[in-house]
């Protein structure tokens, strides 16, 4: 289906924005509900480590899920609706494993599981059903886990998501990708409302049920549009995070990671901790929080405009 172009950035315009509106008016009952019920997790890179509401991704979740729908009703592409129950799969383990946390290997394959949703949502429409059955479920959850995995900091997995969403959608529209445009734009714009309460000083956390909905979702998007190589430089600073934390120190909880070191407002490496994206440019420079949140969304702008720069020249 080949949408006029007018008609395709007024659906960029309308679900991103409605995406954007839900979240934005439903974080601070939310916020109130998480405090109320105790709901709520450390912030380790403050001095005192106050306690702040996390599992904030569910207003993610709603957001998405009321354009979503929307979305699917206006027109009817199945792959929205499929993009929504992946979502809320993906989001519904997140609780789970905030409440009882997951270990590796159970992330491992409870994503992977969710995975197999993909290769046999396409089986009917695809001559290679078999291959896709053993390598998609993989690359589902490799991209969930990057971008559950670079996170930590006030404001950084929200603003990388909502950067790498843009990107995805820019190069969605330059490929007449219009179902893709619509998912991730509207990922965007749930980001971009969350991003508010999210950054420096956060007043509440996406929790995993937040940061696994941005992989999957985009992970969707980029396949649905056909634009995988481009995708994936979207995703190299996620790629080369992941790299740091597996040559360092193998697969691992987030609970064994030893904790950075805080001094005079300041950020510091660990000294034989294992490495990581932000770690590694605090060995270079030690910074605050903010700075640090910021240089590494610097890294995935950089990385977005050479996707879309690459994708106008092919």
């Amino acid at each position: 289906m080949y949408l006029e172009e007018q008609l395709i950035i007024m659906f960029f315009v309308i679900f991103s924005f409605i995406s954007f509106l839900s979240t934005l008016l439903s974080t601070p009952f939310l916020l109130k509900y998480l405090n109320k019920r105790n709901i709520r997790g450390q912030d380790l890179h403050k001095e005192g480590n106050p306690l702040i509401p996390e599992m904030g991704g569910l207003s993610i979740l709603l957001g998405i899920t009321i354009s979503l729908i929307l979305s699917y009703l206006t027109i009817n592409e199945h792959i929205l609706i499929f993009t929504l129950i992946v979502a809320i799969v993906i989001g519904l383990l997140g609780i789970l494993d905030h409440f009882i946390t997951l270990s590796p290997i159970q992330k491992v394959v409870s994503f992977s599981l969710v995975g197999l949703l993909y290769p046999l949502y396409l089986w009917p429409f695809d001559n290679n059903g078999l291959l896709l059955l053993l390598v998609l479920p993989i690359l589902f959850m490799i991209t969930c886990n990057f971008t559950n995995m670079l996170a930590g900091f006030n404001g950084l997995e929200i603003g990388m998501g909502a950067i790498a969403s843009f990107g995805v959608s820019i190069i969605a529209y330059m490929n007449k990708a219009e179902a893709s445009l619509i998912i991730s734009s509207i990922v965007f714009g749930s980001l971009i409302a969350f991003l508010h309460f999210n950054k420096f000083p956060a007043r509440i956390f996406p929790g995993d049920v937040g940061t696994l909905i941005i992989g999957s979702s985009l992970f969707i998007s980029i396949l649905n549009g056909g634009f995988f190589f481009l995708g994936t430089i979207i995703f190299f600073p996620y790629i080369l995070d992941a790299s740091f934390k597996f040559l360092s120190a193998g697969i691992m909880s987030r609970q064994s990671q030893s904790p950075t070191i805080i001094k005079n407002g300041k950020l510091y490496s660990p000294t034989g901790g294992n490495l990581s994206l932000p770690r590694f440019l605090l060995r270079i420079k030690p910074m605050g929080e903010k700075d640090l949140v910021y240089c590494i969304w610097s890294i995935e702008g950089f990385f977005v405009l050479i996707a879309i720069v690459s994708g106008a020249s092919i």
